[in-house]
């Protein structure tokens, strides 16, 4: 028997397998980050969350690494390495032609990421208060995040005039300021808004932050 070939041949499944158990280790993780905070959550608690050996969670990161990786996963929505901003999703919400169907349409497609981004942000900025690697990935994810609200604001303004005196520096600043984890926090999980209600509440905002009064 040809070792080698067989060795070849199971090789894309044990690849498989062990990208799956990544995965459920990052979800497991990201659950109780939630759940219970970055301190009280261990790497044996994520194990037997996961249905795995502690041994294969360390092998799938330190706990500051599942930390971001299951708040990537949660900005995103799932465990593909795709941008959020790439997503075919949101390039559809950016594509529309009028600026507040465009905020409205991108309202309606990042707001289900709230009931599941809020808390792991929470136990993120909670970790990164008595670590400063994790505080420095932290301000990481921030810097993207500003990024991204730009990118928001040229998309507006390019349908047309913002309102008076404005800029898309200063606008995508307003929104990173505003629509950040801890407003998720009140109007997800205080309020106990559904989908609905938090893309109205973020179109609603949105709207009179950056564009002219109708």
């Amino acid at each position: 028997m040809d070792t080698t070939q067989s060795r070849a041949y199971r090789s894309p499944r044990r690849q498989a397998q062990a990208e799956a158990t990544r995965a459920a280790i990052v979800r497991a993780a990201g659950r109780l980050f939630a759940e219970r905070g970055y301190a009280g959550t261990t790497m044996q608690a994520i194990a037997e969350e996961a249905g795995v050996a502690v041994e294969s969670v360390y092998k799938a990161g330190s706990k500051a690494q599942l930390l971001r990786r299951a708040h990537e996963e949660a900005v995103v929505g799932d465990d593909r390495p795709i941008a959020l901003y790439d997503r075919d999703e949101v390039r559809a919400a950016l594509a529309v032609d009028d600026q507040r169907e465009l905020i409205q349409a991108f309202a309606r497609t990042v707001a289900d990421r709230a009931q599941t981004l809020t808390p792991i942000s929470r136990a993120f900025m909670q970790a990164a208060g008595a670590d400063p690697a994790i505080n420095e990935t932290w301000e990481e994810l921030e810097e993207q995040r500003l990024t991204d609200m730009r990118r928001l604001v040229e998309s507006v303004a390019a349908l047309g005039p913002l309102r008076d005196g404005l800029s898309v520096e200063h606008g995508g600043t307003l929104l990173w300021t505003v629509l950040n984890h801890q407003a998720g926090w009140l109007v997800a999980h205080h309020l106990r808004w559904d989908d609905k209600q938090v893309a109205d509440w973020m179109a609603e905002l949105v709207t009179c932050l950056l564009l002219p009064t109708a």
